[in-house]
């Protein structure tokens, strides 16, 4: 009877420790906005940032945007704020955006230029807007107007890789299969 009192009490406290790790983790991942970073998570933030700034350190640290913002002062006494994905891979770092603008920063010829090119491979038409984003899964937002006449969003990370295409136009489907084909061969 001991011996079961005994395995029963340590499964006990295997749970309990597991549970309250388990909690701590998923209260500490949570990626509202404004959230500030704690833990392993912070750990892990911290060291992607500083790892992208090669200096500084880490002075504020959050989740954004379905990702995190890590706010790194510089050696210099600048602010830069390196935002990561939920992967903890940087998508972008901006000079400090909190000194008073909404402006995402410029997008400059270069950027724009690769921008524009990336999306228009994964989406032919005529682009309308690039510009930068503010969300933490990407860094690029290139909007673009089909031939058709409707709308779409590509989304580039910094890399100019395309890491979404979001497709309003599909959501009123007028019969087309996804191929774009109405069903009437041109024979």
């Amino acid at each position: 009877m001991k011996k079961k009192t005994v395995i029963i009490g340590s499964a006990l406290a295997a749970v309990l420790v597991l549970g309250g790790t388990g909690a701590a983790v998923a209260a500490n991942s949570s990626n509202d906005d404004d959230t500030p970073l704690a833990g392993t998570t912070l750990d892990m933030a911290s060291k992607a940032a500083l790892a992208e700034t090669g200096e500084g350190r880490v002075t504020e640290a959050e989740a954004e945007h379905g990702g995190y913002e890590v706010e790194v002062t510089l050696d210099n006494g600048s602010e830069v704020d390196v935002r990561l994905d939920d992967t903890f891979t940087v998508v972008r770092v901006d000079a400090d955006a909190d000194k008073g603008t909404d402006d995402n920063g410029a997008v400059t010829a270069d950027e724009h230029a690769s921008a524009e090119a990336a999306a228009l491979a994964a989406e032919p038409g005529t682009v309308t807007e690039v510009e930068r984003s503010d969300d933490g899964d990407h860094a690029f937002e290139v909007k673009i107007t089909r031939e058709d006449g409707t709308e779409v969003e590509v989304e580039l990370d910094a890399a100019f890789t395309v890491v979404r295409v979001d497709d309003d136009a599909n959501s009123g489907h007028n019969g087309n299969d996804d191929s774009g084909h109405n069903g009437n061969d041109d024979k």
